[in-house]
């Protein structure tokens, strides 16, 4: 998520108005971003994909881009969960490619670009985040982002 759009997120959250015994009170609440290596665990991820190399790797939020980026031992040399904002039908024209898949058991206009420059990008979104897993393309790679897709969606 870039920092504007965090900075929005936050501002409507500290807007949300509530009405108690008749008067309007306005409600603090800061959003906290989403810590992407804990929407799926090691042990899950190794489940999914095999071994690990080393513990994941968080990109620091500031920067912009919020990333954690796991490193099987054997298989995909990569793969990324990115936590993102905005329209996912938008996401879907810009990235979804020339032959986009729907994945409706990832919810509504969940989507995965299985050739993006040699890597599957799927697409889905719960609440105001998009969550994007990325890996290499292979011949289980669609299997595996789903797979890891569902494990991060039921953490949001």
């Amino acid at each position: 998520m870039n920092s504007s759009a965090l900075r929005s997120l936050n501002a409507f959250l500290r807007a949300t108005a509530v009405f108690a015994g008749g008067a309007l009170l306005f409600v603090q609440a800061e959003a906290a971003v989403p810590n992407p290596c804990s929407l799926v665990t090691a042990a899950e991820m190794q489940a999914i994909v095999g071994p690990l190399s080393g513990t994941p790797r968080a990109t620091d939020p500031a920067s912009g881009e919020v990333t954690c980026t796991f490193e099987p031992v054997n298989g995909p040399s990569f793969i990324d969960v990115s936590l993102h904002d905005g329209d996912l039908k938008a996401w879907k024209t810009r990235n979804g490619g020339k032959t986009p898949v729907s994945l409706p058991e990832l919810g509504t206009d969940a989507f995965a670009n299985p050739s993006t420059n040699d890597w599957v990008d799927l697409y889905a979104k719960k609440g105001a985040v998009i969550v994007r897993v990325t890996l290499p393309t292979g011949p289980t790679s669609m299997d595996m982002a789903k797979a890891i897709a569902k494990k991060a969606l039921s953490r949001l």
